[in-house]
Formats: structure tokens, C-alpha cells, sequence
């Protein structure tokens, strides 16, 4: 079905599951109908290991290669009193990381033995040459990674032979010869039999500490979970996958800590009450789009050491002051995103350049700021329809971020071209990568020619599933109970969706500061529900034309009202959509 609403948008809903296994379903939890599909539908014959994930979910550390190797290490440092320096990635999962592993070893070590770097923009991804110097410089004697390491060669050579031992923790696929670290643990190796290949990597620091307090015979460290999933989320690492639910119940743990007023940061509970997230109802939304935003703000337009600090603070008018701060450089990083874009466009004035016609849209500006390009580009794809390249020409070198639309693979287009590049990496939707500048003309011609070539690409999309049909009678606080037990909701885990036929809208108005949203009640066969449709102020006429609609929607709940209403996503046409594949 083709939405009415955003052009190219189609939507396709699922085959109905066995009619047997709905109704075992029903009949053993005595639940809504659309819940008993889905469940069918999501989960098969295993349906009963999708509600309420919770700690039995959690799979042994020692499954983890090299964790056995990385304790005695531990515990020997521990015993010796050793100096210990931690690196975190400057991103959220990296931060979040390296807070775990610092809040999980500090009580195991003399006062001020531990340290942690974590890096910046400037100085890159991963163990950079200046951290390896201080390493070296202050005398430590173990080094543990947290979201990186795994490509570190060099690096954790030059450090073994100054005399230092690394841990790596890690979640990134390892591209080339390992680290001859003392011990490296990342589900990633090869040969590595952990059930959830899909931990962040907070998800693999956090199972190190486990290991720890295993081994020491200490309680399983469960306040740290408020960390562990803003990492998780923020990384958008699947929560569920092909039956195995850790990550989700990371994150559902969690949250059920946050909504008691629990977990191990401070500065965590100051910045969202800062952002004026209701913590009894928090939600992966809330994390990945308004927490872990002002985090990732302060690699882009900041300082990352604030993040950190946030984290691990036990101060609450400093957890206080650091929040505020990451709002500011959340404030600055738009600015500077609304800039850039702005200049972005003027280059394309400027040159009469069309990206919809060239297939590319390729823009280059003299040392802009690197944190904010992977966003400006995502700006682009999505205004123009075409993948889109940002780079940020410097004196000798350029770095550049890249997006992608429809199934047109920017990676594997990299990669075609690799003989123009000085390094390259990312996946089918997003990639990056560095340049000489003597080279970037020839590259742009190169990226135009490809991106020609593969017009038919950016043009397929995927269609967006559609659960089930749902009835406005059987929109009630049970429905909305039952969904609630699926989640949290969130990569590997989507919210579900359903098409409701025939319907009207009534008492439709305008709401919201800038009076950008849609409300009103959807009506069908004399049986009506309030809606919600965030952002959708626009499509107003749209909704008072729609007599016999069909609404995609979910379900979700009213605070104000106390009361059950459908968030509304998109109008459909009652036509099919055309073979997509074909």
C-alpha cells in the first residue's frame, strides 16, 4: 500500500500467522486478539520467550572468549595494587563503557590507582599515539579498553613493549590480525561461541565486571544497568535477535531501576530531569533521541570529558552543572548543524549543481567541523533522495561522512574505489572516510560515475511492515498492556504497527508549542478512540478528507487523559503497491 502522505513510502502487512497457534496463544494468557498474532507472528512456536525478558535472559560471561584470561589479569592487579588506565570511545556507548568499567573496578582498587581517557574527535577512534605516551609517561601497568582496542596493533604493541598489559574490550568485527593484548574479549573472534553476537560495547565491559564479581563472589553489579542500556541504545544494537533477548533485558532491567529512582549514576537522574522525562514511563525513545543526543553533543561541539564526568559523578551540584553543560553543547551542535547546512546549500547555488539529477549529492567545505558532517549528510540524503557525501577539506588530508538512500550500498561503493582512499569504513547505509586532498576531485568524479550507474538503487525501497489489521473496539487498556510486556521497544525489537480500514476523523485540532501536531478521535463502524500524530500538523486537510480511511497506526497512552489513544503514523491508499523487487 502507497502512503498518501510522504512520497515513495509504502507500507505491506504481514501474512497472518497459523490460525491454532493464535488461538493457543489466547487461550493460555487470555489476551487481546491483535497481541496473540503478534506474538504468533514474532515469535512462532516460541512465542512464550518474548514477554518479559528478564535476568534469566542474561547469558554467563564465561562464555566469552578470552573473559578467564582477562580476570586473572584483573585479579592479579588487584592483589598488586597496580595502577590501571581505562579508554573509552568518545561516543555514548563508549563513554557509558567506560564509566561501567570504571564504577565496577574502583571498589576493587587503592584510591586514585585508576584512570580514564576517552578520548576526542581529533584524535580519533580507538587507542590513539597520545594516549599510548601518557600510558607510559605516569607508569601504568594495565591498560583496559572499553568500545575499542580490537584494532589497536600498533598501538597495544607499543605499549607491551613499554612494559604494559591491555584488556580489550570490544564489539567491532575485528578487520585484520588481533592485538597481541593479554587477553581480548569481543563476541566478534573468530571461533567465539557467545550466544548474543550483538552486544554494544558497554554490553561487553559490563560482562567483564560480571566475570569480576563472579570470580570474587560479589552480587551480579545490577546497578549498572542504567549505563548499560543507554549504551545499548544509543549504539542501536539490536535488543532482540533470532530468539535471544539479553540486550532487551538489559535495557528492560534498567529501566525498571530508573523508574524507581535507582542505578549507578547521578548525573544520569540530573540530566533527565533536566529534559523532563517522566522516569516511571521511560522509554528507548527517550533514550536515543533526547538523552543520548546530549552525550554524542559533546564529541561533536564539546568536550567529551564532560560527558564522562556525568556519568560517573557522585555530586549533586555537580551532576546538576555537567547536565546543563551537555544541553548547551547539544545547543551549540544545532547551530552549528543548521550552519553547516546552510553552507552546504549555498555551494549548491552557487554551482547550479542538481543531486537529484547527478545521482550524488558531493559537498566539500574547508575545515568543517567533523563531528557534525555524518549529520548534515543524513540532511541531504533525505532532502535530495540521493546518497550524499560531506567532507571537511584540512590542510593535506580530508574526512568525509556519507548516507545513503533506498538500497543503494555507499559502503560497497566505497569500497569499489578504495585505491583513492587512505582509509574507509561504515556499513550499507552509513560510511566514512579519509582522503588527500589531491585525490578528492578524481574521487568526486568517481563517486558521480558509480552513483549513475546505480540510479535504480536509490529508488528501491524497502516497504515498511504493517502487524495486523486492528478494530477501534479492540483498542483498550488490555491491548495497550499486552504491547507493553514486548518491550522495551527498539532495533531488533520495532514497536508494532497496525491498518485500521473504513475509518473518519472527527474533532481534529491543532497542539503542541508550535502547534506542530495533529489530535483528534478516529472513528469506525460507530466505535471511536482518540489519536495523536506527532509532527503531522501539516497533513491536516489530508485527515478531514478521509472518509472510508486507512490508518497505520500504534498504540500507546494518553498521561494527561489517563486513557488509551493511537499514535497515527501514516494514510494509505487502498492500492497495492507495485512488485518492488521486480
Amino acid at each position: 500500500m502507497k502512503s498518501i502522505l510522504r512520497r515513495g513510502r509504502i507500507w505491506e502487512v504481514a501474512d497472518l500467522p497459523s490460525e491454532s497457534l493464535v488461538s493457543t496463544i489466547r487461550t493460555s494468557l487470555s489476551c487481546a486478539a491483535p497481541f496473540a498474532v503478534l506474538l504468533a507472528q514474532r515469535g512462532g512456536d516460541d512465542w512464550p520467550s518474548l514477554i518479559d525478558p528478564d535476568l534469566d535472559s542474561l547469558h554467563s560471561p564465561f562464555l566469552l572468549d578470552g573473559m578467564a584470561e582477562a580476570l586473572d589479569r584483573l585479579q592479579v592487579a588487584i592483589v598488586r595494587e597496580e595502577k590501571v588506565f581505562i579508554h573509552g570511545d568518545f561516543d555514548a556507548d563508549g563513554l557509558t563503557g567506560a564509566a561501567v568499567l570504571y564504577r565496577g573496578l574502583r571498589p576493587h582498587f587503592p584510591k586514585n590507582s585508576i584512570k580514564v581517557d576517552v578520548g576526542d574527535r581529533s584524535r580519533g577512534h580507538g587507542l590513539s599515539r597520545p594516549f599510548v605516551r601518557r600510558a607510559i609517561e605516569e607508569d601504568f601497568s594495565l591498560v583496559i579498553t572499553a568500545d575499542c582496542g580490537i584494532g589497536n596493533v600498533e598501538e597495544i604493541d607499543q605499549l607491551k613493549m613499554a612494559g604494559i598489559d591491555t584488556i580489550v574490550t570490544d564489539h567491532h568485527l575485528p578487520t585484520g590480525s588481533l592485538p597481541n593484548a593479554v587477553a581480548i574479549v569481543d563476541p566478534h573472534q573468530h571461533g567465539d561461541g557467545y550466544p548474543n553476537k550483538h552486544l554494544a560495547g558497554v554490553g561487553v565491559a559490563f560482562k567483564l565486571i560480571c566475570g569480576l564479581c563472579e570470580r570474587l563472589e560479589r552480587p551480579l553489579p545490577l546497578h549498572l544497568l542504567d549505563l548499560v542500556a543507554l549504551g545499548t541504545i544509543a549504539d542501536l544494537v539490536p535488543l532482540s535477535h533470532e530468539g535471544d533477548s539479553e540486550n532487551r533485558a538489559f535495557v528492560r532491567e534498567a529501566f525498571s531501576l530508573i523508574s524507581k529512582g535507582a542505578g549507578s549514576s547521578l548525573g544520569l537522574r540530573a540530566l533527565f530531569s533536566k529534559l523532563s522525562i517522566n522516569k516511571k514511563q521511560i522509554s528507548a525513545m527517550d533514550i536515543g533521541y533526547l538523552v543520548a543526543p546530549k552525550l554524542n553533543a559533546a564529541n561533536r561541539a564539546g568536550d567529551p570529558k564532560v560527558a564522562f564526568l556525568l556519568l560517573i559523578t557522585e555530586a549533586a551540584d555537580q551532576a546538576e552543572y555537567l547536565a546543563e553543560i551537555l544541553i548547551d553543547y547539544n545547543k551549540d551542535r544545532e547551530i552549528a548543524q543548521s550552519d553547516m547546512i546552510a553552507q552546504a546549500e549555498e555551494k549548491i547555488r552557487e554551482k547550479g549543481l542538481n543531486p537529484q539529477d547527478a545521482g550524488l549529492a558531493f559537498l566539500a567545505g574547508e575545515y568543517w567541523n567533523e563531528g557534525i558532517l555524518g549529520l548534515v549528510a543524513s540532511n541531504l540524503a533525505d532532502r535530495y533522495g540521493v546518497p550524499a557525501v560531506v567532507l571537511s577539506r584540512g590542510d593535506h588530508v580530508s574526512r568525509a561522512s556519507c548516507r545513503s538512500v533506498g538500497v543503494f550500498d555507499i559502503s560497497a561503493c566505497l569500497h569499489a574505489h578504495r585505491h583513492l582512499l587512505l582509509q574507509y569504513g561504515g556499513h550499507r547505509m552509513a560510511a566514512g572516510f579519509s582522503v588527500s586532498n589531491e585525490n578528492v576531485a578524481e574521487l568526486e568524479t568517481q563517486l558521480s560515475s558509480y552513483a549513475q550507474a546505480h540510479r535504480d538503487d536509490m529508488k528501491t525501497r524497502a516497504a515498511s511492515p504493517i502487524d495486523a489489521r486492528l478494530a477501534i473496539q479492540e483498542v483498550d487498556l488490555r491491548l495497550f498492556t499486552n504491547l507493553t510486556s514486548l518491550g522495551p521497544y527498539g532495533p531488533g525489537n520495532r514497536e508494532p504497527t497496525f491498518l485500521i480500514d473504513g475509518c473518519s476523523f472527527a474533532d481534529l485540532s491543532l497542539v503542541g508549542n508550535r502547534r506542530q501536531h495533529l489530535k483528534g478521535r478516529v472513528t469506525q463502524n460507530g466505535h471511536s478512540v482518540p489519536f495523536i500524530a506527532f509532527r503531522m500538523a501539516k497533513y491536516l486537510e489530508e485527515f478531514e478528507a478521509a472518509t472510508a480511511g486507512r490508518l497505520v497506526c500504534g498504540v500507546g497512552f494518553d498521561d494527561w487523559r489517563n486513557d488509551v489513544q493511537l499514535r497515527a503514523l501514516d494514510l494509505v491508499s487502498p492500492e497495492e503497491a507495485p512488485d518492488h523487487d521486480a
